[in-house]
């Protein structure tokens, strides 16, 4: 197996403030091998109802080069109609984050498995706010 798996994660965010922490976090967790980020798309919905696909290519160089821990060779598997479908939920002066991540730290114990005759046979993902939930709930 050559990939882990794929989570692909669609961040909205009532009022745009992007201040270079989350990209900070993707490199630090891409540079450490946890995760690939495979593809990125950030669309922007002006409060006139004006949309704004940004598109890592047309990016100035210098912003391109911060984002180069993001694989080159993945890019592109948000296309347009993945951009119009998530633009018809947005509101007015809103944007929203897509991407792509691989879980690269999955990828030995797939292999691992898969090498041992072992198959998964179910997975799912349970998101943290909800384990956080039920673990206080538990405790209580």
């Amino acid at each position: 197996m050559e990939h882990g798996p794929v989570d692909v994660l669609v961040v909205a965010i009532g009022e745009p403030k992007f201040d270079g922490s989350i990209l900070a976090e993707l490199e630090r967790l891409a540079k450490g091998g946890t995760v690939r980020v495979l593809d990125a798309m950030v669309l922007m919905k002006e409060p006139n109802g004006d949309r704004t696909n940004m598109d890592i290519e047309d990016l100035p160089a210098q912003m391109r080069s911060d984002l180069g821990f993001i694989e080159t060779g993945t890019r592109g598997l948000f296309d347009s109609e993945d951009a119009d479908e998530l633009f018809e939920g947005m509101t007015p002066g809103s944007a929203i984050v897509a991407l792509a991540i691989e879980n690269a730290w999955a990828l030995k114990i797939a292999n691992a498995l898969e090498a041992s005759g072992a198959e998964i046979a179910l997975n799912w993902r349970i998101p943290g706010p909800v384990v956080d939930d039920m673990l206080a709930q538990a405790l209580d």
